[in-house]
């Protein structure tokens, strides 16, 4: 899967949980918090009887954060699965060049003289690769 074939919702989600994850929106929300408070701090003690903007203990701020909890979390989530595959398909790919690297290792020491330093290379690139396959078996040992 290539980072352009996503879908758009995927890559919204992605973005806001970037955003979620960002300093500027931790003292943003911070700054929120702390004005939120002092402004309901001070329209408790000035008007101890009336009721201020978000009366005690802050229920409009809680009902906020927990609204902001509940889509959050799904697409936190959504974000690190997509990681997940982006990672398993870049490990894949890796694997197949690290799989082409080892063969393309092999044909370069099939010249090797020796033909029984030649095997036991051959041996030990086709433990790698994890075939099974002898290495004295392949098409390698025609030269």
């Amino acid at each position: 899967m290539r980072l352009d074939d996503q879908p758009a919702s995927a890559r919204v989600a992605d973005k806001i949980t970037a955003l979620f994850g960002s300093w500027s929106f931790i003292v943003a929300q911070s700054t929120l918090i702390i004005v939120w408070l002092g402004y309901n701090g001070y329209a408790a003690t000035r008007w101890l009887s009336g009721e201020g903007f978000d009366p005690y203990p802050f229920i409009l701020l809680n009902l906020l954060f927990s609204t902001q909890a509940a889509y959050a979390a799904p697409l936190i989530l959504l974000s690190q699965n997509r990681t997940a595959e982006r990672d398993r398909v870049k490990a894949e790919h890796d694997f197949d060049v690290n799989v082409l690297s080892l063969r393309a290792l092999a044909e370069l020491l099939s010249h090797v003289q020796d033909a029984k330093h030649q095997q036991g290379l051959l041996d030990e690139i086709s433990r790698l690769l994890g075939d099974g396959t002898p290495a004295g078996d392949g098409p390698l040992d025609e030269g």
